[in-house]
């Protein structure tokens, strides 16, 4: 994990977050300790991945059960053709490149299906929960677990020519559930494999989270 050096200073890497008020030397060093788990690491995941990681938060955990294939390099931005050509786990491909951008924080790969079953071993211990899923199921059992443990999260989508974001605070903010108590059919919701996406867009919603 990265650390502050014996004369009180930050590594040069963050030197550009430092000088800009709204972070400052107290804000990063709270990034260097902090925990965020990334649930799903398709289009949005990897942008989001690729942020935290250049940022500094200090630890990340991936959680994608997913491979990768050719159709995802349009918008994933962590893969390349190689790990296409191997079928590479999104998990592990994902964190072996952020590890090449940053080796001083800590990584988790969890190759795994995000479910009830792991959902509250996933976000127990982290700070932030983060949406990079691709269906409403998922979504709604990462909102459960979050207003259950009091867990921050923000819900993020990116399909066609639009994007949708909503940070959800616990006891502060109404949760997903809160605003949409019932949960749409399936079929019945565009998606990326019925809508496509332009490249674009998981970018542009990622990064104003």
């Amino acid at each position: 994990m990265s650390s502050i050096g014996v004369d009180g200073r930050l590594p040069d890497r963050y030197a550009r977050q430092v000088v800009f008020p709204g972070v400052g030397q107290e804000g990063q060093e709270r990034l260097l300790r902090s925990r965020v788990a990334l649930i799903g690491c398709g289009a949005l995941g990897t942008v989001l991945a690729n942020v935290l990681a250049r940022a500094g938060v200090g630890f990340l955990r991936i959680v994608d059960r997913d491979y990768v294939e050719w159709s995802n390099l349009q918008r994933q931005v962590l893969f390349d053709e190689q790990d296409a050509r191997e079928g590479a786990p999104k998990a592990t491909a994902a964190v072996e490149k952020l590890r090449r951008i940053n080796s001083e924080i800590q990584y988790e790969a969890v190759i795994e299906d995000f479910g009830p079953e792991n959902a509250e071993r996933i976000v127990g211990d982290v700070d932030l929960a983060l949406d990079g899923t691709d269906n409403l199921d998922t979504r709604y059992i990462l909102n459960d677990v979050c207003v259950k443990l009091g867990k921050p999260w923000v819900y993020l989508a990116a399909v066609a020519s639009y994007g949708i974001l909503m940070p959800i605070v616990p006891g502060d903010t109404p949760c997903l559930r809160c605003v949409f108590p019932e949960q749409a059919e399936a079929g019945s919701v565009d998606t990326c494999d019925t809508a496509g996406v332009l490249g674009p867009m998981p970018g542009i919603v990622a990064k104003v989270k």
